[in-house]
């Protein structure tokens, strides 16, 4: 199961405001996205973090040849931009420190053969 941005709405990140479209009676996306977050920890069969209820991101082992790891590529993220980053900044964060210490120590400490990254966006830099 993958999070992802039409649960609130499009693209959206914790600042956004909907105040001027009409089809939204909560203008704040911050309340929405908590809403959506809850509603989808409530009907899918999801793992929750001990520490961290709202916490997607998580890994999955399936044996000692493989592990799965889910990203959130919603949560954590900045206000959208049209700049087209080629270089990695917290200006353009997408997984969040705190996730992205996660991801780097888990693949590291990981022994699976295969190592599987769920993502609900592509990844990459410009070049």
């Amino acid at each position: 199961l993958q999070w992802d941005d039409h649960e609130v709405t499009n693209n959206w990140y914790w600042e956004m405001r909907k105040d001027q479209d009409e089809r939204y009676k909560e203008g704040s996306v911050a309340v929405m996205a908590a809403r959506a977050m809850r509603a989808f920890h409530d009907f899918m069969p999801t793992r929750r973090h001990l520490l961290e209820q709202d916490r997607l991101y998580a890994s999955f082992p399936y044996g000692p040849s493989l592990e799965v790891f889910r990203i959130d590529m919603r949560a954590y993220r900045g206000p959208n931009s049209d700049a087209q980053p080629t270089t990695l900044s917290p200006e353009f964060r997408i997984l969040g420190a705190n996730q992205m210490a996660w991801l780097k120590r888990a693949l590291e400490d990981s022994n699976a053969t295969w190592k599987v990254i769920a993502s609900d966006m592509p990844i990459g830099l410009k070049p």
